[in-house]
C-alpha cells in the first residue's frame, strides 16, 4: 500500500453499502415505472434498467420514440436533455406536456401515460422537473397495467348486412385471432385502415381492402349498403368516422371481437359480395405490377419490394406519394410488416426503419427526392450503431439500365450489412390512375399535394 493510499494511519476509502441496502434514485424508480409500463428501450438520456439508444439531437429522442411504440407492441420512449420525457406510438402527434414536479408521483403518471399508447394511437409528454439523481421515496411500486378483458354487453340489433372495419388499435391489443374467428363465424368481409394492414392475408375471402386513404374508399366498398359499420381499433388521423359513418357505426372493442359475438349476428345467405374498390384498384396494380417501363410504375417498385424482403422484414414509407402507393399496393400477409403513418412528420420513415432494425428485423424505409434533414440524420444515427437497414430513394427521374435492374439493386441492398442506399426512378403521373379509381386523396390531409 503506498503512502498516499492513508492518511493519519487510516484509510482513505469509505465503506459501501451492500447491494440491498443502495438507496434507490428517482432515474431508477422511473426505469422501473416504465418497465412496467411496457417499454422496452428509451431513446436519448440513460435509464437504469432499459438499453439506451444515445441520440445526438435533440428532437431526436421524441421522433425515435414514436417510431418505436408505432412498431409496438409496448410503448416507445424518449428522455430528452431538458428532462421531457414521451411516451408513445403516434409519429408526430403534437401534445402538451405536463409538469412532474414530485417522484411519489411516477408510478401512476407513468401508468396513465403509457396506456394510451399500448393499446392504439397516442403520445404523451411529461415535463420531469425533478432531480433525477435524487433519492426516491420507499415504498413506491410500479402500477402493472391491467389486460383489457373482453366486455360482454350485446350488440345493438343490425338490420341488414354487416361489413367491418378494424384499425391499428386492434394489431396492438392482439387481437386478430378474435378478429379472424368472428369474420369466419359471421360470414363477413373486413376492411382494413392502412394501419392494420395483414389483419388478413391479401388473399382471403374476408378481407375487403385497406380503405380510408382516398374519397371514395368507402363508397365504393358498400358500406352505404350495410345495415351496420362494426368498427374496433380506429385511429382517426387515419380515417374519421365521418368517412366511413356511411351506415349506423357499432364501436366494438378489439378483444370483444369473438366468436361468441358473431352467434350474435345473422351470417348473409348470399357470402361476402365483391367490393368495388377492390375491383378498380386491381385494374390499377396488377397491370402495374408487371409494366415493364422506366422509370418504373409505383406498383412495379413495391412489387420489387415485396420480392426482395427477407422473412420478418418490415417496409416502413413516408407518408406522402410513397406512402400512397405502398399502402396501396404492397400485397401484404402479416401485420406490421408495412408501417405507413398516419401523420406528417420529417424522417418518420427512417424511424421506423431503425426501431426494426434495432429488433434484428430487415428494414426498408421508402422515401421520395429530395431526402429531408431528419431521414439523413436517422440513418446516420443508424449507420453509427451498426444497423442494417436500406433506404429506398423514388425520384420522378434517374439512372436504370433495365426494368429489372431494380429488384436486383434491392437484393443486393438487403445482404451486406450496413445502410445502403437505392435510388429508383419511379412515374409519379401514374399515380393519376389511382385517383381516377378512388378519387382524390383524403390521407395526411393531402399535404403532399396529390388530388
Amino acid at each position: 500500500m503506498s503512502a498516499g493510499d492513508c492518511t493519519g494511519g487510516s484509510p482513505r476509502w469509505r465503506t459501501l453499502p451492500r447491494d440491498d441496502e443502495r438507496v434507490e434514485t428517482v432515474r431508477a424508480l422511473l426505469g422501473r415505472c416504465l418497465r412496467a409500463a411496457g417499454v422496452t428501450r428509451v431513446f436519448g438520456e440513460r435509464l437504469p434498467g432499459l438499453p439506451a439508444v444515445v441520440a445526438p439531437e435533440p428532437w431526436m429522442p421524441a421522433l425515435l420514440a414514436d417510431c418505436d411504440g408505432r412498431l409496438g407492441p409496448g410503448p416507445g420512449c424518449g428522455l430528452a436533455p431538458d428532462g421531457t420525457l414521451r411516451l408513445s406510438s403516434r409519429p408526430g402527434a403534437v401534445v402538451e406536456a405536463v409538469a412532474i414536479t414530485t417522484a411519489d408521483a411516477l408510478p401512476v403518471v407513468v401508468a396513465a401515460a403509457a396506456a394510451p399508447a399500448r393499446t392504439g394511437a397516442a403520445a404523451a409528454e411529461l415535463r420531469l422537473e425533478l432531480d433525477l439523481d435524487a433519492p426516491a421515496p420507499t415504498g413506491l411500486d410500479p402500477v402493472i397495467p391491467t389486460p383489457e378483458s373482453a366486455a360482454r354487453e350485446p350488440l345493438a340489433p343490425v338490420e341488414g348486412p354487416v361489413v367491418v372495419l378494424v384499425g391499428p388499435g386492434l394489431v396492438r391489443a392482439g387481437a386478430i385471432a378474435g378478429l379472424r374467428a368472428f369474420a369466419t363465424s359471421a360470414g363477413v368481409g373486413v376492411a382494413n385502415t392502412w394501419g392494420a394492414k395483414g389483419v388478413f392475408p391479401w388473399d382471403s375471402r374476408h378481407h375487403m381492402g385497406t380503405a380510408g386513404l382516398q374519397q371514395r374508399d368507402f363508397e365504393l366498398l358498400g358500406f352505404a349498403d350495410a345495415g351496420a359499420v362494426v368498427a374496433s381499433g380506429i385511429d382517426p388521423d387515419e380515417s374519421a368516422p365521418e368517412h366511413f359513418a356511411l351506415a349506423p357505426v357499432v364501436p366494438v372493442t378489439p378483444h370483444r371481437l369473438t366468436a361468441d359475438l358473431a352467434a350474435e349476428l345473422t351470417p348473409s345467405a348470399d357470402g361476402i359480395p365483391p367490393n368495388r374498390l377492390y375491383e378498380r384498384l386491381a385494374a390499377v396494380a396488377q397491370p402495374g405490377y408487371v409494366a415493364d417501363k422506366v422509370p418504373l410504375h409505383p406498383a412495379r417498385a413495391v412489387a420489387d419490394l415485396r420480392a426482395a424482403l427477407p422473412p420478418d422484414g418490415v417496409v416502413a414509407a413516408a407518408p406522402g406519394l410513397a406512402g400512397l402507393w405502398v399502402a396501396r399496393t404492397f400485397p401484404t400477409t402479416a401485420p406490421e410488416s408495412v408501417v405507413v403513418p398516419a401523420t406528417v412528420a420529417p424522417g418518420v420513415a427512417a424511424g421506423v426503419a431503425l426501431a426494426a432494425a434495432l429488433r434484428n428485423r430487415p428494414a426498408v424505409a421508402v422515401v421520395t427526392d429530395p431526402i429531408d434533414d431528419a431521414t439523413a440524420a436517422i440513418t446516420a444515427l443508424a449507420a453509427g450503431l451498426g444497423l442494417s437497414l436500406v433506404v429506398s430513394v423514388w425520384s420522378p427521374a434517374g439512372d436504370l439500365p433495365h426494368v429489372d435492374a431494380h429488384a436486383t439493386d434491392l437484393a443486393a441492398a438487403f445482404a451486406p450489412p450496413g445502410v445502403t442506399e437505392v435510388r429508383v426512378p419511379v412515374d409519379t403521373g401514374d399515380t393519376a390512375l389511382l385517383i381516377d379509381a378512388a378519387g382524390p386523396v383524403v390521407a395526411w390531409n393531402s399535404r403532399f399535394g396529390v388530388t
